[in-house]
């Protein structure tokens, strides 16, 4: 009998610790950064763009469903973007006005929107699809991010602080 109540005592409490244990493991958990790929290219000489040590450099059309689809988080962290990171984004669209219907209008000045006629910076960029959107930290592309994104999320804000920060620090292997 004793033995019984020993083992019993000794399940709920390991029971107990179990919960508790995975109550704080989740509370600790970060998700998984977003994915994208990772480059180390000469970035393009972006015309007018505003003074930041990083430049999210983004291709969208308002005809452009997915582009549509990150609007949102888009405008949001233009709004209020991880230190030393500035938009650009450049439309597909004919006319400005188009972009602006679901960028805001007139669009928010922190997403920097102009048009990009002849496509000529998509090119430079290499973009094959939209949205299609790249960090340049200096005069180097450090990341490509293809398809929407939710870009106000923690974990893309995360992501482009790390990869900024990655950038930034000074190569240690001397080179």
């Amino acid at each position: 009998m004793r033995a019984l109540r020993a083992i019993s005592t000794l399940s709920m409490r390991l029971g107990w610790a179990a919960i508790v244990w995975v109550i704080l493991a989740q509370g600790c958990a970060r998700s998984a950064p977003p994915p994208y790929i990772r480059v180390q290219a000469d970035a393009p000489r972006l015309e007018e763009a505003p003074r930041a040590r990083a430049h999210l450099v983004v291709f969208w059309a308002a005809w452009c469903p997915p582009c549509v689809t990150e609007a949102p988080s888009l405008r949001d962290l233009a709004r209020r973007p991880p230190d030393g990171v500035a938009v650009v984004t450049y439309s597909h669209d004919q006319r400005l006005g188009d972009a602006e219907r679901h960028l805001g209008s007139p669009a928010d000045p922190g997403l920097h929107l102009r048009l990009d006629e002849g496509h000529v910076q998509a090119e430079r960029f290499g973009v094959d699809a939209l949205p299609a959107s790249f960090l340049v930290v200096g005069d180097q592309v450090v990341a490509r991010f293809n398809g929407p994104r939710d870009w106000n999320s923690a974990a893309m804000r995360r992501l482009l602080e790390r990869l900024v920060r990655e950038a930034s620090e000074p190569d240690l292997r001397g080179r």
